[in-house]
C-alpha cells in the first residue's frame, strides 16, 4: 500500500517514478488515444500513465533520487533505514532476476538515510546523508562510475572492500537531515546539519567548510539549478531564501499559512521558487528578482502566485519538469483508504499582453519566440483603432465640405449626425441665419445656448395661443400656448426642427415629416407632426405605416383625441401610456395628456433624439424654465460625452470638456482631434488640443501613414491660419550661417547686392560671407543656379533643389543626380566609391 507519497521525473522523456511505503513503480505518459483501455492511470485530460515496472516490499527505502544521466531505463539511487546505498536499475529492482547490473554500499555503522543525491554534472559521484552516529560522518560521497554503464552491459561486480568505500567523508558526529549538490559548481554540496546549520562543502579541500550559517531552517536546503548564488531551506511555516555569498543572513523570509512539507526550485526558470504546504490541494510560487541599480544590488522583490492543482487528495509532493517549462506533476494519497492520484500539470505563466501598431497582440511563451495574434482576423476582437487606421486612409475628416465626413462614418449615427451639424451650423451662420455675438472666429457653430443667452433678458419671448378649435378639434377645449423669439427660431434651425407657428420654419414641418417617412421613422415623424399641433398629419403618417409596423391602432386611438379631463379616451391613454414601449409614441400621447403645460414626461423621453427635445423645449418651455432644462441637459451629455451636445455647446470651452469626454470613454483620438481642428480653431493653441493633436501624429507615424499625416498637418496649419516655422535650415559651410530662403525673404535689402540668377529664390553665395556656395557634382556649376532639362524643357521647381548623400556628403541637383542614378551605382565624385543610391532603404536598388 502506498503512503506518503513522493514523486520524481525521470530523465527518460515522458517517464516518472512513484515511490512510498513499500512501493516503488515506474511509469510512462502517453496520450489517451494510443494507450490501451485498461490498466491506466489518468494524468490530464489528454493523457495517460501506463505502468513499466514496479518493486514492492520495499520497506527499509528511506530516500531515492534518479541518476540524471539514464536511457531508456532509470538507474536509481535508494537509502535504506539500516544506511544501506544501493544503485541499480529500476528494472532490476522490479525483477531481481533480470541480469542487469547492481551496486550495493554499506556504512560502517547502521544507521537510518536521510537524503541521496547524485550530482547533476559528475554524474558518477552520488552523495549521501545520514543520522547522527558519534565516531562516523554523516556525509558520505561514493563513486558509482563502474554501474552506470550502458544496460546491454552486464557490469563488473566489484568485492574489494576499498572500492566500497566513499571516495568523500564530511561531518564527524554530526546529523544530516538533507543534502544538495550545486547545479553549476558541482564541487560544491549544501547540506542542513543538526537542526540548526546549513554548511556549504568543498569535495576539493576535505578541511575546508566554504560557509556556514546558524539557523534553525536547515530542513529542505535545495539549490537554485539557475544560479548558484542562490539556495532556499524551510522549518515550519516559514520558507528562508539564502544568498551563498553572504550566507550569515537571509535575504528572504516566505511565511506559510501551513506547515511546510516540500520546497524546490524550478529548473527551467530563472529564480522561480515553489513551496508546498501541509493538506493543501495547491503550490504557492514566488518569482524572486534581484534587481541592481549600477553595480549594487538592491533588496530583491517577490512576486506571490497560488496555482491550484485540481487535486481529489491533499497533496504529498510535486516535481518540475527537467526540460519542459511551467509542466509540473504532482501526487497525492490518502492513508487511510491508500488511494492516490497523479496528475500532469500546465502552469502558464503570467501573460504580460502588448499590442503593435499593426493591430497584432503580442505576448511571450516561456523561452520561446513571442507569440502574436492578428486581431484583424477576428471582428469580435477589433477596437476602436482599426477603425482609425481604415479611415485615416480614406482621408476622413479632411474634406472641405464637412457633410462629406459623414459620409464615412455612417456606421456610428450620432458621429454621422455632429458632422453634418457641423455643416448646417456653418452654413447658417454664413447665410447670415444664425447670429450670435459671442463668437469669435470666422469659422463658427455656436450652440443652442450661446444663440438662446443673446440678450435674454433684455427681449423675453412672446407668449402665443392656439385655441384647439381653431385647430379642426371641435370636442377639445382651451389652447396650447408656445412661446416665440428670434432666438428661438435660431435654435430651431440649429436643431433642424421645423415648427408650423415659426417664420423661421414654418413652410418646412410637411417635407419634414416626408424624408422621416422616407427613412422609415414613422413614429418621430408622427410625434414631431402632433407636436407642431398638426395631428391629422399624424394620422395620415400612422395609416401610410406598413402593416407589419402596427401602427394603423395608433392612428384610430389618435383620431379620437380629447382633452376634456374626464373623457374616456383621456382616461384610457393615461392608463395605456406606461404600456407603450416606442419613446416616440410615448411622448406625442404625454404631449397631448398634459396639462397645465407641464411637459416633463416628454423631456424625461432620453431616448428620443437630442435635438427633437431640445427643440420642443425651445417652443414650449418659458424663459426660465428653458434656461434650467437646457444647462441640466448640457451638463449631463458632457459629462457622458455625448456628442450630441455639441448641439448645445457649440464650440464653446464646455464644448471642448464635452469632446475630453468622449476620447475618455471611446478613445477616439482622430475624431476628437478632427472636429477640434475643424471647429474649435480658437482652441488650437490650448494646451489639450495640442496634446490631441500631437498623439494622432504620433499615431500615424507609428502605422508609417506620412502621406496622412503630411495632409492631417496641412489641414491643421491651415485652420491656424498661420506660417509654420522652418524646420530645416541649410548653413554656409565657411561661416556656418543660417541661408534658407524664409531669411533671405525678410532682409531684401541685404539680399539685393548678391548675385542671384536663374529663378529669384536661389542664391549662389553666402549672404553673409559672400563665400560660394558648393558645386554640383554633375554640372559643375554653384548650387543655387537654376537648370534647364537636356530638351530645353523648364524644370519643376524641386528639381532645383538641393540633394546630397548622408555617408560621403557629395551632391548637387536634385535632377541631375536623379538622372545619373538611373544608370549608375555608385556616387558621380571622382574617386568617390560609396553607392550612394543602394544606401536609401527605399531604393529599388536594394
Amino acid at each position: 500500500m502506498l503512503s506518503k507519497l513522493e514523486v520524481l521525473w525521470s530523465p527518460v522523456r515522458d517517464h516518472y517514478i512513484l515511490w512510498g511505503g513499500n512501493s516503488i513503480a515506474s511509469y510512462k505518459i502517453t496520450k489517451r488515444d494510443t494507450a490501451p483501455t485498461a490498466g491506466v492511470l489518468n494524468v490530464s485530460n489528454t493523457h495517460v500513465a501506463e505502468l513499466i515496472c514496479s518493486a514492492n516490499n520495499q520497506h527499509q527505502v528511506r530516500c531515492m533520487d534518479i541518476h540524471p544521466q539514464s536511457q531508456g531505463d532509470e538507474i536509481v539511487g535508494l537509502g535504506s533505514s539500516d544506511g544501506k546505498i544501493t544503485v541499480t536499475y529500476m528494472a532490476k529492482l522490479a525483477w531481481d532476476g533480470s541480469g542487469l547490473p547492481k551496486k550495493e554500499f554499506s556504512v560502517k555503522y547502521p544507521r537510518p538515510c536521510t537524503s541521496i543525491h547524485f550530482n547533476p554534472i559528475d554524474s558518477h559521484l552520488v552523495a549521501v546523508g545520514l543520522e547522527k552516529y558519534k565516531p562516523d560522518n554523516s556525509i558520505l560521497i561514493y563513486d558509482i562510475s563502474q554501474v552506470y554503464g550502458k544496460r546491454e552491459n552486464t557490469l563488473p561486480m566489484v568485492n574489494s572492500v576499498e572500492s566500497s568505500k566513499p571516495v568523500w567523508e564530511f561531518a564527524i558526529s554530526e546529523h544530516c537531515q538533507n543534502l544538495c549538490w550545486f547545479y553549476n559548481n558541482t564541487k560544491i554540496l549544501a547540506t542542513g546539519m543538526n537542526m540548526k546549520f546549513i554548511r556549504l562543502f568543498d569535495i576539493r579541500d576535505l578541511n575546508r567548510v566554504v560557509s556556514s550559517t546558524v539557523t534553525k531552517a536547515a530542513m529542505g536546503v535545495c539549490t537554485n539549478p539557475k544560479d548558484d548564488k542562490y539556495l532556499a531551506s524551510y522549518i515550519e511555516s516559514h520558507v528562508y531564501v539564502w544568498d551563498t555569498r553572504n550566507i550569515e543572513k537571509p535575504v528572504q523570509i516566505l511565511p506559510q499559512s501551513k506547515p511546510v512539507l516540500k520546497i524546490a526550485w524550478c529548473p527551467t526558470k530563472s529564480n522561480l521558487l515553489t513551496t508546498l504546504q501541509a493538506d493543501s490541494s495547491s503550490v504557492t510560487l514566488y518569482d524572486i528578482q534581484h534587481p541592481t541599480i549600477g553595480n549594487e544590488e538592491v533588496e530583491p522583490t517577490v512576486m506571490e502566485r497560488v496555482i491550484n492543482l485540481k487535486s481529489t487528495y491533499p497533496l504529498t509532493s510535486f516535481a518540475w519538469h527537467r526540460t519542459d517549462e511551467n509542466r509540473i506533476l504532482n501526487c497525492g494519497g490518502s492513508n487511510a483508504s491508500g488511494k492516490y492520484e497523479v496528475r500532469d500539470f500546465s502552469i502558464y505563466d503570467r501573460i504580460g499582453l502588448c499590442m503593435t501598431p499593426y493591430f497584432e497582440f503580442i505576448w511571450s511563451h516561456g523561452k520561446r519566440t513571442l507569440k502574436t495574434l492578428n486581431i484583424k482576423k477576428f471582428p469580435r476582437f477589433q477596437d476602436i483603432s482599426i477603425k482609425i487606421q481604415t479611415r485615416a486612409k480614406a482621408q476622413y475628416g479632411l474634406e472641405d465640405e464637412l457633410y462629406k465626413n459623414a459620409e464615412m462614418v455612417k456606421d456610428e449615427e450620432v458621429l454621422s449626425n455632429v458632422w453634418h451639424w457641423l455643416h448646417l451650423s456653418a452654413k447658417l451662420v454664413e447665410e447670415g441665419k444664425v447670429v450670435c455675438s459671442s463668437l469669435k472666429t470666422s469659422f463658427k457653430h455656436p450652440g443652442v445656448l450661446s444663440v438662446l443667452m443673446q440678450d435674454c433678458e433684455n427681449a423675453p419671448s412672446e407668449v402665443m395661443n392656439v385655441s384647439w378649435t381653431d385647430l379642426g378639434h371641435i370636442n377639445c377645449k382651451g389652447s396650447v400656448k408656445f412661446y416665440t423669439r428670434p432666438e428661438r427660431s435660431m435654435g430651431l434651425l440649429l436643431c433642424c426642427w421645423p415648427f408650423k407657428y415659426d417664420s423661421f420654419t414654418s413652410s418646412g414641418i410637411i417635407s419634414f415629416v416626408e424624408n422621416l417617412e422616407k427613412e422609415k421613422a414613422y413614429t418621430r415623424a408622427a410625434a414631431i407632426a402632433v407636436f407642431n399641433l398638426q395631428i391629422n398629419l399624424a394620422i395620415e403618417v400612422l395609416n401610410r405605416a406598413p402593416p407589419e409596423a402596427g401602427l394603423s391602432y395608433v392612428g384610430i386611438a389618435l383620431a379620437g383625441f380629447s382633452n376634456e379631463e374626464e373623457s374616456n379616451w383621456k382616461k384610457f391613454c393615461a392608463t395605456a401610456l406606461k404600456k407603450i414601449a416606442d419613446p416616440y409614441l410615448k411622448a406625442m400621447f404625454a404631449f397631448l395628456l398634459s396639462g397645465s403645460n407641464n411637459y416633463e414626461s416628454v423631456l424625461r423621453e432620453t431616448e428620443m433624439a437630442v435635438d427633437d427635445r431640445v427643440g420642443f423645449a425651445l417652443v414650449y418651455l418659458s424663459d426660465h424654465k428653458l434656461v434650467e432644462y437646457l444647462n441640466k441637459l448640457s451638463i449631463e451629455l458632457c459629462e457622458r460625452g455625448n456628442l450630441d451636445g455639441l448641439l448645445l455647446t457649440g464650440n464653446s470651452s464646455q464644448g471642448l470638456k464635452l469632446l475630453q469626454n468622449y476620447l475618455d470613454n471611446t478613445a477616439d483620438i482622430q475624431s476628437t482631434v478632427l472636429i477640434a481642428v475643424r471647429a474649435f480653431p480658437h482652441e488650437l493653441d490650448t494646451s489639450t488640443v495640442k496634446n490631441w493633436i500631437q498623439n494622432y501624429q504620433e499615431l500615424l507615424n507609428s502605422w508609417k501613414y506620412w502621406f496622412e499625416r503630411a495632409d492631417f498637418d496641412l489641414m491643421v496649419v491651415n485652420h491656424k491660419n498661420e506660417r509654420p516655422p522652418p524646420q530645416v535650415f541649410m548653413s554656409c559651410t565657411y561661416c556656418g550661417k543660417n541661408i534658407s530662403a524664409h531669411l533671405r525673404t525678410l532682409k531684401n535689402q541685404q539680399f539685393s547686392r548678391l548675385n542671384v540668377t536663374g529663378t529669384s529664390n536661389k542664391l549662389t553665395a553666402c549672404p553673409h560671407c559672400r563665400k560660394p556656395l558648393p558645386r554640383c557634382v554633375i554640372c559643375l556649376m554653384t548650387m543655387g543656379t537654376a537648370i534647364t532639362d537636356v530638351d530645353g524643357v523648364k524644370p519643376q521647381s524641386f528639381d532645383n533643389w538641393f540633394t546630397w548623400c548622408q555617408s560621403c556628403r557629395h551632391g548637387g541637383h536634385s535632377l541631375h543626380l536623379t538622372n545619373w542614378f538611373t544608370e549608375h551605382l555608385e556616387c558621380p565624385m571622382v574617386g568617390c566609391s560609396c553607392k550612394c543610391y543602394s544606401l536609401d532603404i527605399i531604393s529599388p536598388a536594394n
